[in-house]
């Protein structure tokens, strides 16, 4: 039998957007990226970003929040940053080092979740975590027709989104991290 409550739905329209873009169009853009087929990889790629946007418009728009909902889309736009970096990188359109800030920013505030929530500690997304993922979003694609194109100054444009998306990324980590410190201390306070 399944939970009648809205916010314990897992099969809503916003959620199979989610899995969808985790699951089809993610896969897509990194092995396009990686076969050096950059304007169908920027195609895929307005295709996943513009997901992001719309399966929040609809959860919103038809009532179908949900929990899942909530813990995925912020998961999954993660997880498509750093693997579309990745990809980048191994295309050779972009450096490391952004992709390992950003990488190494989620693994810490992943293995605090896990010691301190062992999972999500239900923090909501920061207007901080907004902006730095709209900048990593936009810079991605920008890069790609960069790439596509030769346009220097496009490179620059992309490049400058990137690494603020990067420093952006840093201060949303350190808000996260002092959320779910708070968090912890209010439970240990609460449990005594």
């Amino acid at each position: 039998m399944t939970d009648p409550r809205p916010e314990n739905r897992v099969w809503t329209l916003p959620n199979v957007i989610s899995f969808g873009r985790l699951l089809v169009l993610l896969p897509l853009v990194v092995w396009l990226l990686l076969a050096g087929h950059m304007w169908w990889a920027l195609a895929a790629l307005v295709a996943l970003s513009a997901s992001d946007w719309f399966d929040g418009f609809l959860a919103r728009r038809l009532g179908q929040t949900s929990l899942l909902g909530q813990r995925l889309d912020p998961v999954a736009d993660r997880i498509a940053i750093v693997v579309i970096g990745l990809a980048m990188v191994g295309a050779g359109i972009i450096p490391w080092g952004p992709v390992a800030v950003i990488l190494a920013v989620d693994v810490a505030l992943a293995v605090l979740a896990t010691l301190w929530f062992r999972g999500s500690p239900d923090l909501p997304v920061s207007r901080i975590g907004k902006w730095r993922t709209g900048a990593l979003l936009l810079a991605l694609p920008v890069l790609v027709v960069a790439a596509g194109t030769g346009i220097t100054w496009l490179s620059w444009v992309g490049f400058g989104l990137m690494y603020l998306g990067a420093l952006g990324h840093v201060l949303a980590g350190i808000g996260y991290a002092r959320g779910m410190a708070r968090r912890r201390t209010r439970r240990s306070v609460a449990t005594a």
